[in-house]
């Protein structure tokens, strides 16, 4: 994978990490608030319903004459229920209620969870709230009670029914609502509140998030792609094609070097023989070549090599054919080329360094050694018959071209 394939694909795993954490712990929070606001819905509606209560028990019930009639405006909980009820014409899904396990009003008796809010509240007696959640049909309810302990005060009317006030016997009966105690938890105050507006509210904003940060996402990851391309990526990729240049090139004359060579040659055997193409191996040097060493310096010396390849790559057209396998000896890989032809163009190499003077150093020769690709052959097989070619060239007086075909 290149280097800039792996920077997209990091970057986009850190954003994809960044997004989805981001997202989650917005989600969370979201949705944590819309709860805190079901739940000050919640106790604002229980403040409304004592604030009642106590306007009624305060203001209400001094300003009737005593008697035997009973004025229901009077009863706190019937006032609370009756003024909530009204507010519920307004805002359907708030409710409020109190339920009694054994109410002097049947209709505020208390079924199912709510008995088992009022005994929860009787088994911890400091238990000051409690709360349900419930599915109706309007979706997620939240339930948030508070427990009914009588008073002083509310034994004139739920303690003995003897001595219970005509108008509350009349009207009700001595079936129920009385033999309360002080402090005992005979009921419940509940509020409903809605959830499902406030969730579907938080999810929206939630929603609009994540597109708002797909968008600056998107764009950031662009941007950044942008600039790490021009900043890194591009001088890194510039270094690394001159540092694999240099790893696989003779550093004198520009040559492939042996390593790519062996890299090379064995990558193209395993193509020619897959694809049936003709594959010959040029062995060659220059005749004589530590005279010039020894006679001009190496300097000159490694100008000659040089010149040499500059030589050799001009007659061939093929930029990346020749590699340089030792001091002054150099291989040819020739694919789609069988011996006569490998032989004619030695030959052709030939001649031309022997006609043409080499600059600083004069007239130089150069031996070459052909072998052509046999079954079972090896790189090294096929360079060993390349090279005893070569010194078959040398021991004949050099200046020649040998080939060996097995």
């Amino acid at each position: 994978m290149s280097t800039r394939a792996r920077l997209n694909l990091y970057l986009a795993i850190t954003f994809v990490i960044v997004f989805c954490i981001s997202s989650a712990v917005l989600y969370r929070s979201l949705i944590d608030g819309a709860m805190q606001q079901v739940r000050r819905d919640s106790a604002l509606q229980m403040e409304m319903a004592m604030a009642i209560r106590r306007y009624t028990m305060e203001d209400v019930r001094p300003l009737l004459p005593p008697g035997e009639v009973l004025h229901p405006q009077s009863i706190p909980a019937f006032a609370a229920n009756r003024t909530m009820s009204l507010l519920e014409e307004v805002r359907p899904q708030y409710r409020y209620a109190e339920v009694a396990i054994n109410p002097t009003n049947p209709s505020n008796r208390a079924a199912g969870w709510q008995v088992d809010l009022i005994n929860a509240f009787r088994n911890e007696p400091d238990k000051i709230e409690a709360t349900h959640l419930s599915e109706g049909p309007s979706g997620a309810m939240l339930h948030v009670a508070r427990p009914v302990r009588p008073t002083a005060d509310c034994l004139a009317c739920h303690g003995a029914a003897a001595a219970a006030p005509a108008g509350l016997l009349q009207r009700y009966g001595r079936t129920g609502g009385f033999g309360w105690k002080i402090g005992e938890t005979v009921g419940a105050q509940i509020v409903s509140v809605p959830t499902t507006n406030a969730l579907n509210a938080a999810r929206e904003a939630w929603w609009r998030h994540v597109g708002a940060s797909l968008v600056v996402f998107a764009a950031l990851f662009l941007v950044l792609n942008r600039v790490l391309s021009r900043a890194v990526i591009a001088p890194i990729e510039t270094r690394s094609s001159t540092w694999r240049e240099l790893a696989t090139r003779d550093a004198v004359t520009g040559a492939r070097n042996r390593r790519s060579f062996d890299e090379e040659g064995r990558a193209l055997i395993a193509a020619c023989r897959e694809s049936g193409a003709d594959l010959t191996l040029l062995a060659l040097d220059i005749d004589h070549f530590k005279r010039v060493n020894d006679t001009f310096g190496h300097d000159v010396g490694d100008a000659v090599l040089c010149e040499f390849v500059q030589r050799i790559l001009q007659a061939s057209k093929r930029r990346d054919g020749l590699y340089r396998t030792g001091g002054e000896e150099f291989a040819m890989l020739l694919p789609h080329s069988d011996i006569d032809a490998a032989a004619a163009f030695a030959e052709v190499l030939r001649r031309q360094f022997e006609a043409t003077p080499f600059s600083g150093a004069g007239r130089l020769t150069a031996s070459f050694g052909v072998a052509v690709l046999l079954p079972g052959d090896t790189l090294e097989t096929l360079m060993k018959r390349a090279d005893r070619a070569l010194y078959e060239a040398k021991g004949a007086g050099r200046n020649q071209v040998r080939c060996i075909v097995s």
